[in-house]
């Protein structure tokens, strides 16, 4: 399981596959000055009406229920379950630093896109945003002017974040000291066009997360939606890098740009995936970080946060996991140029 509060980039297409019509579309943005007088009334149009605003979530403890803890469970969301400094951190190989931001993901879909500032500092992060907000941004891809989030911040899966996870989320990153970093966004024409076309922020829906404890159901849950190992296990395709969700968890043999390792297969297949782990196996690996072949894992994989879980919890991910329907995919151990 490897990681995403900033999204990660999609992969690079083959040449083979893409590289003429990425020829055409560069052709075609030189444009002319009424050209791109016209883009950017689309874009306007886009921020303003496509997609629309997404009402801010009813945070209210009706709606909530109990918020004591809230802020010590954003803690364990942040730091060890979603380990947002995995891409937030000043230095992403301290993920439990200050979430000051800076990180940079490039490619020819994105430009330059750099993971935000969300510690609560009023001119350079997030101390300006209301719980509400944040918690817009976190699930729905929104931010408080309306525009929607880079799709490297994986909002996809975190729509499915429970309120009150989502909350404590927002408590916590409150609570932290500000620092004053401003992040530069360097966005191409290709993103900008992509924004008015496709970006859409996620739909807004109160979600309840299952009881906590070791079951399946709980540990969908963490995996999809909080912990995010469907986000970096689950292969993409298409020219918007779209979740293969029909090979959900069978890992990814071609993943985004950055990643320094390929993401396994979790699917209980025997032969490419977990299928002959035992719990305890699982349970062991996330806590040493060695597999039972003996592997080491790849630091890029956060186990060294992960094994901070609750044993209920690993167990909770391992049993949703043995749920899956087993897929056959060979993920070769390579390590990305």
């Amino acid at each position: 399981m490897t990681r995403g509060l900033a999204v990660r980039p999609g992969r690079r297409p083959p040449a083979s596959r893409f590289g003429r019509g990425c020829a055409v579309l560069a052709a075609s943005i030189d444009v002319t000055r009424k050209h791109s007088y016209l883009l950017a009334c689309c874009a306007a149009l886009a921020v303003t009406g496509c997609g629309g605003r997404v009402p801010l979530p009813d945070l209210e403890p009706r709606t909530i229920g109990d918020t004591t803890g809230l802020v010590e469970r954003g803690e364990y969301v942040v730091r060890t379950l979603a380990v947002c400094g995995h891409c937030h951190a000043a230095d992403p190989a301290d993920p439990d630093g200050p979430l000051s931001g800076g990180l940079a993901f490039r490619n020819w879909r994105l430009g330059t896109v750099r993971a935000s500032n969300i510690t609560p500092d009023p001119a350079t992060g997030i101390g300006a945003w209301s719980a509400a907000e944040i918690v817009r941004a976190v699930r729905n891809g929104q931010d408080p002017e309306g525009r929607v989030l880079a799709p490297v911040m994986p909002y996809f899966w975190l729509s499915g974040m429970s309120d009150r996870d989502a909350l404590a989320v927002a408590r916590y990153l409150a609570s932290q000291a500000p620092v004053d970093n401003h992040v530069r966004q360097n966005h191409n024409l290709i993103y900008a066009i992509g924004e008015v076309l496709f970006l859409r922020p996620e739909q807004p829906r109160r979600i309840v997360a299952p009881r906590e404890g070791p079951t399946a159901e709980y540990g969908e849950y963490l995996a999809r939606y909080v912990a995010l190992c469907a986000d970096c296990h689950t292969p993409r395709g298409g020219l918007l890098a779209q979740p293969q969700l029909d090979h959900m968890f069978a890992g990814d043999a071609d993943p985004p740009d950055g990643f320094p390792e390929n993401p396994d297969n979790l699917t209980p297949d025997d032969e490419t995936g977990i299928g002959r782990w035992t719990e305890e196996d699982f349970i062991r690996t996330i806590r040493t970080g060695v597999n039972p072949e003996g592997d080491e894992l790849h630091p890029f994989m956060p186990w060294r946060q992960y094994r901070r879980m609750s044993d209920d919890d690993l167990r909770a991910i391992y049993r949703y996991l043995r749920t899956l329907r087993p897929i056959r995919n060979e993920v070769p151990e390579r390590v990305a140029g």
